[in-house]
């Protein structure tokens, strides 16, 4: 895997946003400032098409600030906000879909998504502390360690409630002149999350699903029969079958080698699974807190606390779910 831009792969070190740079003729890329610390920026891309239309692909996280950005880079563009034709997301979270509403106020340009995506996005439950403490039961959490959970319920709902104008399907090309933008449908970060592949100019926009310098996480959107870990491997897959594509995903730096990179984020999830299965070999019925105990994790099991060690319990019980119903075979 190499970064093919040396802007955004210093970006992912230093944490500054990286500005607009073009990516291939009428694409662009630009730097969109996320609140908090883990993850500083996300990656949303500007196409122009043949008539002058511009169409954004993950418009970012909402604020003054970024909407301030996007119309800069807008007029850099020698465009508008009421240029924008279409705003098409990969999946609908707050930091990449945020600021779609904001486009569409002021362009009334349409909202694009895969129908699974739609279909997951019905109304929106803020979680309770009682949802929370059936979880933690069902985990076997121990009571002295539940304290440091319940804050996760003031985090908010995961899914914007966003409108929805226009559904895609796999395998469909999107309607922007001078594009050959087909949707493939990469469900497992989300349930409905989508990649958008332009064969003429070898690239393919990943959103959440490959990404340069994290392991995305998995089952964060919707519920559906299948293991989001099976999807997702499924998924992987797919994108793999284009390994001359420039990857440009929704965090960190535009980068070659997409099936390498898809094949390590594989390898990353089927290596937790294989442990898992050890420790369910041993015998017995242990809980998920149990299991997640007895696992590797890369700071330490000792040293995971709240919202870490929720995401770890959250995996744990993914991967036992993935392993029982014959994943590893």
């Amino acid at each position: 895997m190499t970064a093919t831009s040396a802007e955004q792969f210093a970006s992912a070190s230093t944490g500054e946003v990286p500005p607009l740079e073009q990516v291939r003729n009428d694409v662009w890329a630009l730097g969109v400032a996320m609140p908090g610390d883990r993850i500083a920026f996300s990656l949303c891309y500007l196409l122009r098409d043949a008539d002058g239309g511009i169409h954004i692909i993950d418009p970012g996280w909402d604020s003054a600030a970024n909407w301030a950005a996007l119309e800069a880079a807008l007029a850099a563009l020698g465009s508008t906000a009421a240029a924008v034709q279409s705003i098409i997301g990969t999946h609908r979270h707050p930091d990449h879909m945020g600021m779609a509403e904001r486009v569409r106020g002021a362009s009334g340009a349409r909202v694009v998504l895969h129908e699974a995506e739609s279909a997951s996005a019905g109304p929106v439950r803020q979680a309770s502390l009682a949802d929370l403490e059936a979880q933690l039961d069902e985990w076997a959490v121990p009571q002295q360690r539940r304290p440091e959970f319940r804050p996760i319920i003031s985090r908010g709902p995961l899914n914007l409630p966003l409108g929805i104008d226009v559904t895609v399907t796999d395998v469909q090309r999107l309607d922007i002149p001078g594009f050959d933008l087909v949707a493939t449908f990469t469900p497992g970060h989300t349930l409905g999350h989508m990649c958008l592949r332009d064969d003429a100019r070898r690239l393919m926009f990943t959103g959440d699903h490959v990404l340069p310098t994290l392991h995305g996480g998995l089952g964060l959107g919707g519920s559906g029969r299948a293991n989001p870990l099976g999807d997702y491997l499924d998924s992987l897959a797919r994108v793999a079958a284009y390994p001359d594509h420039e990857a440009l995903p929704g965090h960190g730096y535009r980068f070659t080698d997409l099936a390498g990179r898809a094949n390590e984020h594989a390898e990353h999830h089927l290596k937790r699974s294989r442990e898992v299965d050890s420790v369910l070999a041993e015998g017995g019925e242990p809980s998920i807190w149990e299991i997640a105990s007895r696992l590797s994790w890369s700071a330490g099991w000792e040293n995971l606390e709240g919202f870490l060690a929720y995401s770890a319990l959250l995996q744990t019980a993914m991967h036992r779910d993935f392993v029982r119903a014959g994943g590893l075979t």
